[in-house]
């Protein structure tokens, strides 16, 4: 998703040159955002990018990271939206919308804060300590639909970027 977002901000042209640097300088390809927590709390890279659960726990286990939201001057970080939904036609959509407006609640949002450092969008939630708050951060502008489709559109060139 983060490499389609930069796919989608700044076009092809200027991703794939993006992309090709860090091949040139060697980046390593992980397996999955908890290889990279591993990779970067055992010093074996300088920096990794993960979501904010998997730098959390880094954190809460000790590791020797910081965590940092990039591009706070420029076009901004990307935030991957946690999401729900009710299946049209389910089973039980009564119990199902309890289950959303629970999951979407300001006490949900106040967990999900402090056990995995998401950032709440609601302004009244309270942010842990090491948990930016969303009206200090700047996000970039994402059309999450768009994306979606990048996301399609690069799999085969980031396959090949990637050697498998």
């Amino acid at each position: 998703m983060h490499v389609a977002a930069l796919f989608t901000a700044w076009g092809d042209d200027e991703a794939k040159k993006f992309m090709q640097g860090l091949r040139q300088n060697g980046v390593r390809v992980a397996s999955s955002n908890g290889e990279v927590k591993r990779l970067v709390a055992s010093s074996e890279v300088a920096f990794g990018v993960a979501d904010n659960d998997d730098a959390s726990e880094a954190l809460k286990e000790g590791a020797p990271v910081e965590v940092v939201y990039p591009d706070q001057d420029g076009m901004g970080t990307l935030l991957v939206p946690t999401s729900e939904v009710l299946i049209k036609g389910g089973p039980n959509p009564s119990n199902g919308k309890q289950m959303v407006d629970y999951l979407l609640s300001a006490d949900v949002e106040k967990q999900m804060a402090e056990s995995a450092s998401h950032i709440p969008l609601r302004p009244d939630v309270t942010v842990p300590a090491g948990v930016p708050s969303a009206a200090g951060t700047r996000f970039m502008p994402v059309d999450y639909g768009k994306l979606a489709e990048t996301m399609e559109r690069i799999q085969p060139w980031l396959r090949e970027w990637a050697g498998l």
